[in-house]
């Protein structure tokens, strides 16, 4: 048996900025923090008079607490050809630099003119570049993060047993992670959905339009079991995977402010995923089963070729149903999730291009609430492409080497689609499929040269 140990410890530093020109945000009072030194570089033009300014400690104050343990372990517990191995690691996030230090904000206004064609004529037009009206002090927004943020904590252990029978190895892996206290923004500048209309007043912090605040409450959990097998067969190497997969996470759905921890999946992590993969030395020239006694020349021709084959098949990436141009949350929120009135998910046998998912599940929300549909609830087309290499190395000296590669993407020609459209608002889309993957494309034939020295 061998045991190792570690210890790990991390200090991010407080960032700052070098002209010094840095803000925070508080929450609880609702003002707009900078630096005593900072104060004069305020814009002239900052809104004072509905939003407080005032001085003081706009940093964050770095954690020192980031002691991160590790230990891993590897046992024979019958002999040479079974192995056992084991891990567990806690590992540190890194925050960026939204949590760090706020730029901008009270230090610089800028006003935006779009142009546009009133009576036949531009709004813009020399000699007078600027509209009628213009100069006028725009909305603010705000960002802040609380001073004592700490950095997130990701667990990660892994459990796997390897056996080797005669020419066949076998590794069968379990992965997994559970992240704590994760950090990441949400606008937080939302009334709470209701039947009363929108307006400015009902804003929590209404001398603001938009508020973004830092949270760390975030936190993920993935599980992962993989199963790998390779042989060797005469001139054949061959490699298998298969791993299953899921990641969940809390800090998707930022919809509602108010109730903004809800579980849902990551889009990008599929349930099952398969990669094969051989290599194959042709049985050519001197010292195989064809052309075993071919003279020098030939054998330069013939010999050395190698086939490589690679399999990639994977079930769907997940997406969320949506709705756009209407606010029945009464928030200034327009479109988001809908409701959800059944599962969505069609049978695989019933997934057609134009109807890939159950599009009588979701509705339109009821004015007065958002809707109740999770996000990444619907799963997508799944992947299958296979590639061939054909290959050879032509020394010429000792030094100098001569590739020549033909390599064949996609070989089969599978069409492999994105995901349908999902939007409620857009009906000649809704649950239909028009267009295949950029980076599964079609059938590519590429030949490559490459000189090596």
């Amino acid at each position: 048996m061998t045991i190792e140990l570690g210890l790990r410890w991390d200090r991010f530093g407080q960032t700052d900025y070098e002209d010094g020109l840095i803000y925070n945000w508080e929450r609880r009072t609702g003002n707009v923090i900078v630096p005593a030194e900072a104060v004069k570089a305020v814009s002239p033009l900052y809104p004072t008079d509905r939003i407080k300014l005032t001085a003081g400690d706009a940093h964050q104050h770095p954690s020192g607490r980031n002691v991160a343990p590790r230990v891993g372990v590897a046992y024979r517990p019958f002999g040479g050809n079974f192995v056992v191995r084991g891990g567990y690691g806690v590992y540190t996030e890194t925050i960026g630099r939204f949590a760090r230090a706020e730029g901008g904000g009270p230090f610089q206004i800028s006003e935006t003119f779009f142009n546009a064609i009133q009576n036949g004529q531009p709004l813009f037009a020399m000699p007078n570049p600027f509209p009628a009206g213009s100069g006028q002090i725009p909305s603010q927004s705000v960002s802040g993060f609380d001073p004592d943020t700490k950095n997130g904590r990701i667990h990660q252990f892994n459990f796997t047993v390897e056996r080797q029978f005669r020419d066949i190895g076998i590794r069968l892996s379990y992965l997994g992670s559970r992240s704590r206290g994760l950090n990441y923004t949400t606008g937080i500048n939302k009334p709470a959905a209701s039947l009363i209309p929108f307006t400015q007043a009902r804003r929590p912090f209404p001398q603001f339009v938009g508020v973004s605040y830092a949270r760390n409450d975030g936190a993920a959990n993935f599980n992962g079991l993989t199963l790998q097998a390779q042989r060797k067969v005469g001139q054949v190497m061959f490699d298998a995977h298969w791993t299953w997969a899921s990641n969940y996470s809390n800090a998707l759905n930022l919809e509602d402010p108010y109730a903004p921890l809800f579980w849902n999946r990551d889009p990008n992590t599929v349930r099952h995923r398969v990669v094969l993969n051989a290599i194959w030395y042709l049985p050519f020239g001197n010292g195989t089963r064809f052309l075993s006694n071919a003279h020098s020349g030939l054998n330069r021709v013939v010999g050395g070729w190698q086939l490589y084959w690679i399999a990639y098949l994977e079930t769907g990436q997940f997406f969320s149903p949506s709705y756009s141009g209407a606010d029945p949350s009464n928030t200034n929120t327009v479109g988001g999730l809908p409701d959800r009135i059944a599962n969505g998910n069609l049978a695989p046998s019933e997934r057609k291009l134009d109807r890939w998912f159950d599009t009588t599940a979701f509705a339109r929300p009821p004015a007065g609430r958002f809707g109740n549909s999770g996000v990444n609830i619907l799963e997508g087309p799944g992947l299958h492409m296979h590639d061939l290499t054909l290959g050879k190395t032509f020394p010429i000296t000792e030094r100098l080497k001569f590739t020549l590669m033909a390599a064949a993407q996609n070989v089969f020609n599978q069409p492999n689609f994105n995901n349908p459209g999902a939007s409620l608002s857009a009906p000649g889309n809704y649950g239909v499929i028009t267009s295949t993957r950029g980076f599964a494309p079609a059938r590519q034939i590429m030949i490559r040269v490459r000189l090596e020295f």
